[in-house]
């Protein structure tokens, strides 16, 4: 039994601070302003300047895929080409690996104002494949030893460009499953083990990860499952599987899908927009007709499955929202939490869609600042106008949509503090959000999307003793100034977090093979 005393933000309905916190066996028994008699007398915990809040839930990453390229060589320093090339020059000559593989690059924070191409890397890395993944995670550059190694798998495929070295959309994916296949499950499963400690130094003790794609034969899904059912730190790991064939989702037995994505990225330029982007004569890509999203979000609604859809330019989003709304009309369900994820360029038709049929959206907050460079060149290629209408919170929480947040990690590494300083300070400033609601969508409507609220997400009788110490109380540091919180310690289950007390191999069979 623990009893924790001072500033605790409970991010209930009532926005109610208490100054008591009794856990008893893993569980909140009392929260309020008075210590009842009964908890006298045991030593309380001061928590002087510190205050708790609920720990925070990521409703959307890649929790293999991140916790895999974290391993892999980092990118840094990225303010030139020349950097880049030298780092994997370096890299290359102590590496015994066959197959360099970095992580983090970006071409609007270098100098040359242009990613490196397929020369360049080969002139670094002359003598063993190398591909340079952009820090969004959805293409890369790869040298020419890579490109022949890959050649046939992606020949056809679009995405492809042979002359740059470029690989995205399908073509990067298939890059992904030549890479991981060459990977030991063990190595794969030691990275997991490790992310469940990075997420736990940011304060997240929730995440739904999105597995299924960039693994041969989609193994990252049951390693996902095995893993969150062997961690012994009580982290949550909801996976969802994604998928756009409902016969093969038929056969797992889970709760959400994600129908692939509908478009690609800001970073690339092809996010599906209704107009076209500034600097190319085009609307970027759609990946699927409506009548293929349509089909399967009818299906997966009727088979009781949650929906999610990844849609970022505001064409994806019309997309995505029509079709959820065409299949709550074919087969109407009362608590269905459909989800769009991204939602970035949201339209006045689509929010008004969300409104009337209590679609959820599950942002990424941080989208124009988590990379330097980014927002002004998301300036360069999208209107004004466009500009303004990324992530307008204020105007969707007063529509009544529940919001909800997202890293898309490895796109960006989980930092709920930084969401919530985001978020509250909006580029776009009428369209900023309070700190209580900031803190709502980073707590209680993460766990409402994955169907976990009764159990955690706010500081309540009853409820799992999930909590984060934070050495600031948001609510009196100025509003300019809350990415200066930091966390001091994550507590799940009543327990202050602690790595999986056992090996990586025993934590996937513990998964399996539950006692």
């Amino acid at each position: 039994m623990q009893v924790f005393h001072g500033t605790i933000i409970t991010c209930d309905d009532n926005n109610t601070v208490a100054n008591y916190l009794v856990e008893r066996e893993g569980r909140i028994a009392y929260i309020g302003t008075k210590l009842p008699s009964q908890y006298e007398v045991v030593p309380p915990i001061e928590l002087g300047n510190s205050v708790l809040v609920p720990a925070f839930a990521d409703t959307h990453m890649h929790y293999s895929g991140f916790s895999v390229l974290h391993k892999m060589f980092p990118i840094s320093e990225t303010d030139s080409n020349a950097k880049i090339l030298e780092q994997l020059r370096d890299y290359a000559s102590r590496t015994r690996e066959n197959i360099i593989v970095g992580f983090g690059a970006t071409e609007f924070a270098v100098s040359e104002g242009h990613l490196i191409l397929k020369e360049q890397m080969d002139q670094a890395c002359p003598d063993k494949p190398a591909f340079i993944i952009k820090h969004d995670a959805h293409s890369g550059v790869a040298n020419s030893i890579f490109i022949d190694a890959i050649k046939s798998r992606v020949a056809n495929l679009r995405g492809y460009n042979p002359d740059t070295g470029e690989l995205k959309q399908e073509a990067f994916l298939a890059a992904c499953e030549f890479i991981t296949h060459g990977m030991s499950t063990k190595k794969v499963i030691d990275s997991m083990v490790e992310t469940s400690d990075f997420l736990a130094s940011k304060g997240v003790g929730l995440i739904c990860s999105a597995s299924g794609m960039g693994f041969i034969r989609d193994y990252d899904f049951d390693m996902e499952r095995s893993v969150a059912k062997g961690l012994d730190n009580g982290m949550q790991v909801k996976v969802a599987y994604q998928c756009s064939n409902i016969d093969k989702i038929n056969k797992k037995d889970m709760t959400r899908v994600v129908f692939g994505n509908l478009d690609g990225t800001f970073a690339n330029r092809d996010a599906s927009l209704l107009d076209e982007y500034v600097t190319i004569n085009n609307k970027g890509v759609s990946f699927h007709s409506d009548a293929e999203v349509q089909q399967f979000c009818i299906n997966a609604n009727r088979a009781g499955y949650q929906i999610a859809l990844h849609a970022v330019g505001d064409a994806a989003f019309e997309q995505a929202a029509n079709a959820i709304s065409m299949a709550l009309e074919d087969y109407p369900r009362y608590d269905h939490r459909h989800i769009i994820l991204h939602g970035s360029l949201p339209t006045e038709r689509g929010l008004k869609i969300c409104a009337k049929y209590n679609i959820m959206i599950s942002v990424k907050p941080s989208l124009l600042s988590n990379i330097n460079g980014f927002k002004e060149y998301v300036e360069s290629i999208l209107s004004e106008e466009r500009v303004k209408g990324i992530n307008p919170l204020r105007k969707i929480t007063d529509m009544g949509i529940k919001i909800c947040f997202n890293s898309d990690a490895p796109a960006s590494d989980p930092n709920p503090i930084a969401w919530i300083h985001d978020v509250c300070n909006n580029p776009n400033q009428e369209q900023s959000v309070s700190v209580y609601e900031a803190l709502r969508m980073a707590t209680i409507n993460g766990a409402f999307s994955c169907f976990d609220e009764k159990e955690r997400g706010t500081l309540e009788m009853g409820k799992s003793c999930d909590l984060v110490v934070l050495d600031k109380n948001p609510y009196e540091v100025p509003v300019e100034e809350l990415k200066t919180i930091n966390v001091s310690e994550l507590y799940l289950k009543g327990k202050p977090y602690k790595r999986s007390r056992t090996g990586s191999m025993a934590t996937m069979l513990r998964g399996m093979f539950p006692q």
